[in-house]
């Protein structure tokens, strides 16, 4: 079950990116004015509705988008794995110990001060309840072998684990993890689920207006200053008010921008087009999701043989794989793009193309390709599929909807022998649990039964230490073992397009869209 649960959020979130408002006005050139303090009111939508607003519970990117806004991380992740102040100022780390020092003054949205038993108390939750705690905190760590606690007098927090955990910090980065204010918790998490909770929020926004299914209001926070130390901070002001409306279709969106309905959208397909060249907007992309090809290795199936999985690596080209989606993504080296911290960018370790040589392994081998329909209809998935069938191999397409994909493959309740793997994310950690450790009929992650030991050897020693250099040498170790095997076959991101009107900027830390960093520039 977390398996599924986690792949289906996953593409949830590729679909959910995308932001629409159906029913928004407003001036042609620009963030309205609303007399605030600040730099006015700002129009985005989203595709989807919330599905909670308890952070620990997000399943979707609207969900992330929302409550990182009302509940803040304790730090931020920026590009290349840096870590900045988020609510905590300062902080150590060991591989059992973090230890983390408060900014002074922070607030409660009713004004009352949050201090570091409510934090505390905070985290516990969220080690009890978010399926994202057990990459936060290890699977070595589950309930009392973690230990969190708080000095009220010295403002710090304090998490101790039982086994070496170097992943801690990246996993307090998370919009799983943002802090939630006493009033909240008290509350319970039927409130937190449904809207906003009068002093629950830590976050620069509270929520003004809720329609469920319509449309999201959030205002500014009187006083707020613990925002995320991003390098590339836009200048300007925050906007006094957010608006978020729902809508499903890219192209009505399109419309709305260039109406001046909307301020922000991010697009995945060709409506992006419409902003090139265009100078009363800017372009911002970044990877949506990093695609890669994996394998059903069990006994009996063509991906349990290392040279059937290296003609499949040489029967594809990540270069024409990306082309299928305009060629404006970025084709990769690993099975995360080159913003993640620590990722394998040498090229020699990638099976180089070679139809010829492929085709010698792979004539008259069935194979049954599954992959999800969420990407683009599945265009991914029927490159692939010619490209084996070019290179001789008898193949049997399955462009599944993102469920049957789910427990198809993901859960391995399905026939299936090679699948496109949609990843959404970008951390080394997180996405290279899917290749070790047990299957998912044991509870595990590890859809393909890979066995690789020099992979799962190397990954420990990443994940069990703070220190940057020891870390990244493992992790090289780690993808080596993985791309010389064929275990994965890079293939390309499909990007995302944030397209914004000219007087508002924002940050995307590690590719993501940040709305905390979101500035009125004019």
């Amino acid at each position: 079950m977390p398996r599924s649960r986690f792949l289906s959020g996953a593409v949830m979130a590729a679909a959910t990116s995308l932001l629409a408002s159906a029913c928004t006005t407003g001036p042609p050139g620009g963030p309205s004015s609303d007399g605030d303090r600040s730099g006015g009111t700002v129009k985005i939508g989203v595709t989807s509705d919330v599905t909670s607003f308890d952070p620990a519970k997000g399943a979707g990117a609207t969900d992330y988008l929302i409550t990182a806004l009302l509940y803040q991380p304790l730090i931020g992740q920026d590009d290349g794995g840096t870590f900045v102040p988020g609510l905590a100022e300062t902080w150590t780390s060991t591989p059992t110990k973090t230890s983390l020092t408060l900014k002074k003054g922070l607030t409660c949205s009713d004004g009352s001060a949050l201090t570091a038993s409510q934090v505390v108390a905070s985290l516990k939750r969220y080690r009890a309840t978010s399926a994202g705690a057990l990459l936060t905190f290890g699977a070595a760590n589950v309930g009392d072998k973690t230990t969190i606690t708080g000095d009220e007098e010295a403002g710090t927090v304090t998490i101790t684990t039982a086994a070496p955990w170097g992943e801690v910090l990246a996993g307090l980065s998370g919009a799983g993890a943002g802090i939630v204010c006493g009033a909240g918790l008290d509350a319970g998490a039927a409130a937190l689920a449904q809207g906003a909770v009068e002093g629950a929020a830590t976050g620069p926004y509270e929520m003004a207006t809720a329609r469920r299914g319509a449309s999201y209001e959030l205002r500014l926070r009187k006083g707020f200053e613990a925002y995320p130390r991003f390098a590339s901070m836009p200048a300007g002001k925050p906007a006094g008010r957010l608006r978020i409306q729902i809508s499903k279709n890219e192209s009505t969106l399109a419309n709305q921008l260039q109406t001046g309905a909307l301020d922000l959208a991010p697009l995945t397909g060709t409506d992006a087009t419409r902003f090139t060249g265009d100078d009363t907007f800017t372009v911002t992309s970044a990877p949506l999701i990093r695609n890669y090809i994996g394998f059903n290795q069990r006994p009996g199936r063509p991906g349990a043989d290392p040279e059937v999985r290296k003609a499949i690596a040489q029967a594809v080209s990540a270069d024409a794989y990306n082309n299928v989606f305009g060629g404006t993504g970025q084709p990769l080296t690993s099975y995360v793009d080159d913003k993640a911290a620590c990722v394998s960018t040498d090229g020699s370790l990638l099976t180089r193309t070679d139809t010829a040589a492929a085709k010698q392994v792979l004539e008259g081998v069935p194979i049954e390709l599954e992959g999800s329909n969420a990407v683009a209809g599945g265009a991914g998935n029927s490159y692939v599929a010619e490209a084996l069938r070019a290179a001789g191999a008898e193949v049997k397409l399955t462009n599944a909807d993102n469920a049957t994909w789910a427990t198809d493959v993901t859960a391995n309740q399905g026939d299936w022998d090679v699948t496109v793997f949609p990843l959404v994310t970008g951390a080394l950690a997180r996405g290279g649990t899917y290749f070790l450790g047990p299957e998912p009929a044991k509870g595990g992650l590890n859809y393909g039964a890979v066995k690789n030991a020099a992979y799962a050897q190397n990954y420990v020693a990443a994940t069990s230490t703070t220190d940057r250099t020891t870390k990244c040498a493992a992790w090289q170790k780690a993808q080596e073992a993985l791309l010389k095997a064929n275990d994965v076959i890079p293939l390309a991101t499909v990007n995302v397009h944030y397209v914004a009107r000219k007087a508002v900027s924002f940050a995307t830390p590690s590719g993501s869209l940040t709305l905390s960093t979101l500035r009125i520039t004019g």
